[in-house]
C-alpha cells in the first residue's frame, strides 16, 4: 500500500514552485525582512538590489531612526559633513558638493537648518533636498535652533526658531514654508539677563499641531501660542515644585506635552536629577479649570532623548537596545573621539553612564565639537 496521495507533492513540484531567485520573493515578505535593516545604508542598499525589491519598499517605509550627531564646526564649508550615529554607533561622512560657505545652525527633525550670508534653508544631506526659507539678516542675528521644522504630522509645515540674546531678549519667530519672510510672535518676549544667561542657557520652547509653547526664563510661566493666529491661548504657571536652576526641555511625547527639568547637582551632569510635567489643560473632576503642569514618573514605553536645547520622545519596541521610561542624554568628555551616554531610570531615579566610542571608519569624528543632530529620513 502506497504511502502518497493524490493530494501530495514530489520534492521535485516542490522545487519547482520555489523561487529561484531571490527576487522572486513574495513583496509582504521583502516588506518584511526590510524592516529589520536599522541601519539607513543597509536600507538603501536592500532597496538598490532589484526593481522589484524597490518596489515592495519605499523610501518612506525606512524603520524609526534615532538621531544623528552633527559634528558641524568647520566642516560643512569643506564640502562635507560628519555624524555619529546613536543607534549603529557608527561615524558617517557624507559629501555635499552644494555646500560652499554655509553653515549648519541648528536641526529640525530630517533637516539640518543651513546659512549662506543672509539665505537659510533646511536641508537633508541624505537626500539632498533644500527648501528655502526667508531671507534673514544674519549682521544683527544668528538663529541658534529649529526645534520642531516641518510639524511632525506634516499636517502644517512651520518653522519655528529662537534668537540668541539680543540685547536682554531672546525672540522666537516662525514661518511656513514658502513665506518670503519671518513673523515675530509679538506675545513671547523671552527675558535673559545677561548675569543668567550662563546658567539658564535652556529656556525651553516647542512646536507642535499649530501651536507654539514657550517658556519664559524669567518668570517661568509657558505661553502657549496660536502661530495662525499670533494669539495666547494659555499662560501656565510653573509647577509649585519648580526648582531654580535647572535645565528645562519641552518635550511632544505622544501627542502631549511633557517639561523636564534636569537638576544637576553640585553643577556634574554626573549627579543629576530629572523632574517630568505633563500639560493639562484642565480637569472638571478636580475642579481645575486652568492648564497645569501635572508631575509624572512614568512615560510608559517611551524613552526620551536630550541633547543641547533639544528633546525628542521615541517608542522603547522600536529600538530593543534602549529601555522604556528612560531619559538619555550625554556629556562630551575630553577625550578624543569619545562620549559618555547617560541614562536616566525615571522610575528608580537612578543615573547609569554608558561608554560610547564614536567609530574611525571614513574620518573620526570629535564629540566636543557636536552642537546639533537630526533624525535621518530619505524622503
Amino acid at each position: 500500500m502506497s504511502l502518497s496521495s493524490k493530494n501530495e507533492t514530489s520534492p521535485e513540484a516542490d522545487r519547482s514552485e520555489q523561487p529561484d531567485k531571490w527576487s522572486d520573493l513574495h513583496p509582504d515578505l521583502i516588506y518584511l525582512i526590510s524592516r529589520k535593516l536599522t541601519d539607513v545604508f543597509d536600507f538603501v542598499r536592500f532597496r538598490v538590489v532589484c526593481k522589484r525589491w524597490r518596489s515592495a519598499v519605499q523610501a518612506s517605509d525606512l524603520p524609526p531612526q534615532l538621531p544623528w550627531i552633527t559634528d558641524n564646526c568647520g566642516s560643512f564649508s569643506k564640502g562635507y559633513l560628519r555624524f555619529y550615529s546613536l543607534l549603529t554607533g557608527k561615524t558617517h561622512v557624507i559629501k555635499v558638493p552644494q555646500s560652499s560657505e554655509k553653515v549648519v545652525t541648528g536641526s529640525a527633525y530630517n533637516y539640518l537648518l543651513t546659512c549662506k550670508r543672509a539665505r537659510c534653508s533646511l536641508f537633508n544631506p541624505l537626500t539632498n533636498e533644500e527648501l528655502s526659507l526667508p531671507k534673514l539678516d544674519l549682521d544683527i542675528w544668528h538663529p541658534s535652533c529649529v526645534p520642531f521644522g516641518p510639524s511632525p504630522d506634516q499636517s502644517s509645515r512651520y518653522v519655528v526658531i529662537s534668537s540668541p540674546p539680543i540685547g536682554e531678549f531672546t525672540h522666537l519667530y516662525f514661518c511656513q514654508l514658502g513665506d518670503e519672510e519671518w513673523y515675530e510672535l509679538g506675545p513671547v518676549i523671552i527675558a535673559n539677563r545677561r548675569k543668567m544667561v550662563k546658567q539658564f542657557q535652556n529656556s525651553g520652547f516647542t512646536f507642535y499641531d499649530g501651536r507654539c509653547y514657550a517658556r519664559d526664563r524669567e518668570t517661568r510661566f509657558t505661553k502657549v501660542i496660536d502661530v495662525e493666529t499670533d494669539t495666547v491661548l494659555h499662560v501656565v504657571p510653573p509647577p509649585k515644585s519648580d526648582l531654580v536652576g535647572v535645565f528645562v526641555y519641552l518635550v511632544v511625547s505622544s501627542g502631549e506635552i511633557l517639561r523636564v527639568c534636569k537638576y544637576e547637582k553640585n553643577s556634574s551632569e554626573n549627579n543629576c536629577d530629572f523632574y517630568i510635567y505633563r500639560l493639562e489643560l484642565g480637569n472638571r473632576d478636580r475642579n481645575v479649570m486652568d492648564p497645569y503642569w501635572l508631575k509624572i514618573d512614568n512615560i510608559s514605553n517611551q524613552f526620551l532623548f536630550l541633547h543641547e536645547i533639544h528633546g525628542c520622545a521615541f517608542r522603547a519596541k522600536d529600538f530593543p537596545e534602549f529601555l522604556g521610561n528612560s531619559i538619555y542624554f550625554f556629556k562630551e568628555t575630553s577625550k578624543v573621539n569619545s562620549f559618555e551616554l547617560f541614562r536616566y531610570d525615571i522610575k528608580e531615579g537612578i543615573l547609569e553612564g554608558l561608554q560610547v566610542s564614536a567609530g574611525k571608519a571614513r574620518g573620526s569624528f570629535i564629540p566636543r565639537k557636536a552642537r546639533s543632530w537630526f533624525i535621518p529620513s530619505l524622503c
